[in-house]
């Protein structure tokens, strides 16, 4: 297993030791002990990268609230 690898595995171990987890793009990174930071870093995110799509999960309940791109973007009529 590469160095990269691990590393991957590592941040994705860390990433779910916390009741919310923040997703982006189906992918964990980061944890927070309460709702109102795991979505304060999931806005910062989507701040930063607004086409990404950014989740809050909550571990305890399995609830997801999808924050951010869900889709393409819609094209502007051309009238």
């Amino acid at each position: 297993m590469s160095g990269q690898q691990q590393a991957a595995r590592q941040l994705a171990k860390r990433a779910q030791t916390a009741r919310y987890v923040v997703h982006v793009d189906h992918q964990a990174k980061s944890s927070f002990d309460t709702i109102e930071a795991a979505e304060k870093e999931a806005k910062r995110i989507l701040d930063a990268f607004p086409i990404l799509t950014v989740r809050v999960a909550d571990s305890l309940v399995d609830s997801v609230t999808t924050l951010g791109a869900t889709k393409a973007p819609e094209e502007p009529d051309e009238d």
